[in-house]
């Protein structure tokens, strides 16, 4: 017999049977609307073979229902952890204290994702990275205490629809009764406008500009941190943790050591330098050794507030030199533009879009779209 709906006493019993389920699955809703929702979605994960957790009889007396808590924490002592993941889920167990594992549904989590927009008013890209970091622990506990040819039980975390992170009218509506806005889903594009980077490296250089009272102090480090960025598109913890001996200015390429490697793990890449940016390196790494910048401490427990520091530096920089709503991270999407536009001596491009991703970073083509923020009059410039 087919999965039915009927009315009962005001409400409706959802029943669900499939030759996954060793015994029908009950449900009373409200609505009929909610019972016909549910039942389409589980319908449609049995059909391709995956029981949804909700369907899964609860545990037998006698056995481990641990808490997602013990999970977690447990993930954290002996899974490879990154260091996001750890602040992340740090975090994600205030919000699962008292939850064992058998009451992580989908219902579950959906009604987690509306707290986290309706009670924390959160970005959508902060909540899809905590929906993230708890999923991949499920994972992996799931792969930990599966046996042998046992077939994984679903994870609800990743059943999720797309855009479930975006806010809907109704929780948009619910956050503006106390007086505040839904948070959006903001994609960075911004580059480097017209006189910025003159006026940037002016105010990196000391001198004073007309509309402040006094000139900010002359860093060269950061002046040429600044141009190390803008024109490779290394990253920041990238660039104040590059030692000297990785600058090779005679084959006129840096030897960067990665910092977004899968699951934290170093992700070496050679990166290219012009001519004119081998120069500018040159007096810098003169009969030195060590760190190339002397912000980083070379300790691992100072790199959050190193990067902090550094941010705010640049933030003051670029708010003297009136260059609004710039950022640090701007200047990878400036940096990538660079790389894609630049020409080769014949004329032709001088990268591929395969070689660009190389010298970013990226194993996806996805993200050389995402950061190649192509200005429009440039494009147009060249139809002549």
């Amino acid at each position: 017999m087919p999965s039915n709906i009927q009315e009962r006493s005001g409400n409706c019993q959802l029943r669900v049977t499939h030759k996954l389920l060793k015994k029908p699955f009950f449900a009373t809703f409200d609505q009929r609307a909610e019972a016909e929702r549910v039942r389409d979605q589980f319908e449609a994960m049995l059909a391709s073979g995956v029981v949804p957790a909700e369907l899964i009889a609860g545990p037998a007396r006698g056995t481990h229902d641990p808490l997602i808590i013990e999970v977690v924490r447990s993930y954290l002592k002996t899974a490879p952890a990154t260091d996001s993941d750890d602040a992340l889920l740090g975090v994600v167990l205030s919000e699962v204290v008292g939850v064992r594992l058998s009451k992580l549904t989908f219902r579950w989590v959906e009604d987690w994702v509306r707290s986290l927009k309706v009670r924390d008013n959160l970005a959508p890209g902060t909540i899809r990275k905590r929906v993230g970091a708890l999923a991949r622990v499920i994972d992996w506990h799931h792969i930990r205490e599966a046996g042998k040819d046992s077939q994984l039980p679903a994870n609800p975390l990743r059943l999720m629809p797309r855009g479930y992170s975006v806010y809907s009218k109704d929780e948009a509506a619910q956050v503006a009764m106390h007086g505040k806005a839904p948070k959006a889903d903001v994609k960075r594009d911004r580059r480097l406008h017209p006189g910025e980077e003159v006026r940037i490296r002016a105010v990196l250089m000391g001198e004073k500009v007309a509309h402040k009272e006094r000139p900010l102090v002359a860093d060269p480090h950061l002046l040429l941190m600044f141009t190390l960025i803008v024109n490779t598109g290394m990253r920041l913890f990238e660039c104040y943790r590059l030692t000297v001996d990785r600058v090779d200015l005679e084959r006129r390429v840096i030897r960067v050591d990665g910092s977004k490697g899968h699951r934290g793990a170093a992700k070496p890449r050679v990166v290219p330098i012009t001519s004119e940016l081998a120069e500018t390196l040159r007096p810098f790494c003169a009969d030195r050794v060590g760190l190339l910048f002397p912000y980083w401490s070379g300790v691992k427990e100072d790199r959050p507030n190193c990067s902090s520091r550094l941010s705010q530096r640049f933030s003051a920089a670029f708010d003297y030199a009136k260059a609004d709503d710039l950022t640090e991270h701007d200047l990878r999407h400036e940096a990538t533009c660079r790389w894609v536009e630049m020409r080769a001596p014949g004329g032709g491009w001088m990268f591929s879009d395969i070689e660009i991703c190389r010298i970013m970073g990226w194993t996806k083509m996805e993200m050389m779209i995402r950061y190649a923020s192509l200005r429009g009059e440039d494009l147009s410039a060249r139809l002549g």
